[in-house]
């Protein structure tokens, strides 16, 4: 039987990676037949610093021009950071590990410690798309996991095959840090995932430890690629929280005193990963003992360069975003703003309706069918938190249009999609779930291939 299981797992990776390879040439080959340069000019000036620059464009071998058109907009910046580190303030609001690890890659690539530009933009196609990879195989067993046993076989993949298609686009190929995001964001996931298993099946308490830390691990990685990775601490906090009635009844045991313990610890880790670039950025801008003036947020309460970067050269802020000249992104963003709320409502609800009945969340062969016709098939509905506090904050405080790609890393929007178009044949109402899912399936693949010749050309959404 466990050969049968492993053999139809291997038999679904291999062709989760066709696809993935399929995608990936159709989407890398309008990226490399795009005329480029674009309307904004500066990838070609960083690779190419000659006046002729222009006139040689056409000369240029379709090997260049393709590292070219994968070199704009925020790829810039971690290209740039990889050949000399964080010299300009606003850099400091672009992951600088990221950045360290494309500088380790192109010298790896190279073959040598002084590396031409374009081998950092290489590093980074390079890396994009082996964590992309490795993202939709890390979801495909997260959600072998948290699904009910007779769910297992066809929603996963479905959901996986979403992710290939997700609306990121090349943003999931370029040097961008969504798709190394995106891999150690559901790593941390699967790994919360196998510690709350290990724990409910009475296995090695020590091994669902280790688990736990390695969650955190990974959501602290995650944070330090982007910041939104913060959020996914809030699974580690409700997994503190739901030990509050035991503390305030004093019924604790000295496992859940362990188990908390544990969690907590792992959680520092995600702190550490977000104070420590802080940490270090106050150490360069405001020593004051330079004799050089320091800049304006070293005074704050809570001194904060990516917070002031953020505000001061982005305008980013609470309702900063909502101009009337900013309408064309919320409607470019709505599509999928709603479906992270309405995945992460539907799953969360799911999960209190069996709490307020006194019954866990079902993880055996239970099938429950939601009032909204959707089933309540995820045993750890607190990993939709982190996608529904990340769809409130892109609408109401962040540049929104970007909620399009950060999403990508964020794996229960996948899961109710897939399972709308997995249960098709059933009700009236699951029906008309199963035709919004097409639909959105449909209109995310022409977005991704409109959007990825927009990149690649240099122009907007970004």
């Amino acid at each position: 039987m466990m050969n049968a299981i492993n053999l139809g797992a291997k038999g679904r990776n291999a062709q989760l990676i066709a696809i993935f390879c399929l995608w990936k040439a159709l989407l890398l080959s309008l990226a490399a037949f795009c005329p480029g340069p674009g309307y904004d000019t500066s990838g070609l000036i960083l690779l190419d610093a000659s006046p002729w620059r222009h006139a040689k464009l056409d000369l240029i071998s379709r090997y260049e021009r393709f590292v070219l058109n994968l070199l704009r907009w925020d790829a810039l910046y971690f290209v740039k950071a990889a050949e000399r580190g964080h010299v300009h303030e606003q850099a400091w609001a672009f992951s600088g590990a990221y950045s360290h690890l494309l500088r380790l890659t192109g010298q790896l690539i190279a073959g040598d410690v002084q590396v031409p530009l374009h081998y950092y933009a290489l590093a980074g196609i390079i890396v994009s798309n082996i964590c992309h990879l490795l993202s939709v195989l890390v979801l495909y067993r997260l959600l072998t996991l948290v699904l009910e046993p007779q769910r297992r076989q066809i929603i996963p993949f479905i959901a996986a095959v979403l992710h290939i298609l997700t609306p990121a686009s090349l943003f999931m190929s370029a040097p961008y840090a969504e798709s190394m995001f995106s891999l150690l964001n559901l790593a941390g996931m699967l790994l919360y995932a196998q510690s709350q298993t290990a724990a409910e099946t009475r296995m090695s308490s020590i091994r669902a430890d280790f688990h736990k830390l390695g969650s955190g691990a990974c959501f602290a990685a995650a944070t330090l690629m982007r910041s939104n990775g913060l959020l996914s601490g809030l699974i580690l906090l409700y997994d503190v929280a739901r030990y509050v009635p035991s503390v305030v009844s004093a019924q604790l045991g000295i496992h859940d005193v362990r188990r908390i313990t544990v969690t907590c610890l792992a959680g520092s880790l995600i702190a550490l990963a977000f104070l420590g670039p802080q940490y270090l950025a106050y150490t360069e801008f405001c020593d004051r003992g330079s004799g050089t003036g320091t800049r304006p947020w070293c005074d704050k309460t809570f001194p904060s360069i990516y917070s002031w970067v953020q505000s001061h050269y982005w305008n980013v802020g609470l309702f900063r975003y909502w101009t009337i000249s900013n309408l064309p992104l919320f409607i470019l963003a709505a599509p999928v703003s709603w479906l992270l709320l309405t995945s992460s409502v539907t799953i969360l609800h799911s999960g209190a309706q069996h709490l307020l009945r006194g019954r866990p969340v079902p993880q055996t062969g239970e099938t429950v069918k939601s009032r909204n016709g959707t089933s309540a098939i995820c045993r750890l509905p607190e990993l939709a938190i982190p996608q529904l506090l990340l769809a409130a904050t892109a609408i109401t405080s962040f540049h929104v249009q970007i909620v399009n790609r950060i999403a990508s890393g964020y794996p229960m929007w996948y899961l109710v999609v897939a399972t709308w178009l997995a249960d098709s044949q059933s009700t009236s109402s699951i029906g008309n779930h199963s035709q919004t899912a097409k639909w959105c399936v449909r209109g995310g693949v022409m977005y991704c291939l409109v959007q990825g010749v927009l990149f690649a050309n240099f122009l907007p959404p970004a």
